[in-house]
């Protein structure tokens, strides 16, 4: 369970850190939350909280910390 954990958080950092900083090719939080709601019709603030989780899930799975919660 270990290695899955941290492999799987290895794998969704950079994705979030694309979207919410604008690391490793990504727009940045402000166009991610633009595209999100305007072309998938998110509300703005569930649109900002889905970033927001996209990256400290993966910062949780690694340390070991609320696995539970990341998964859900």
């Amino acid at each position: 369970p270990a290695i899955a954990r941290l492999a799987l958080g290895a794998i969704m950092l950079p994705h979030g850190a694309q979207h919410a900083l604008g690391m490793f090719g990504g727009y940045g939080f402000s166009a991610t939350r633009t595209w999100m709601t305007d072309t998938l019709g998110f509300p703005a603030p569930l649109a900002a909280l889905a970033i927001v989780i996209e990256l400290i899930a993966p910062i949780l799975l690694i340390v070991g910390l609320g696995g539970r919660v990341a998964a859900a």
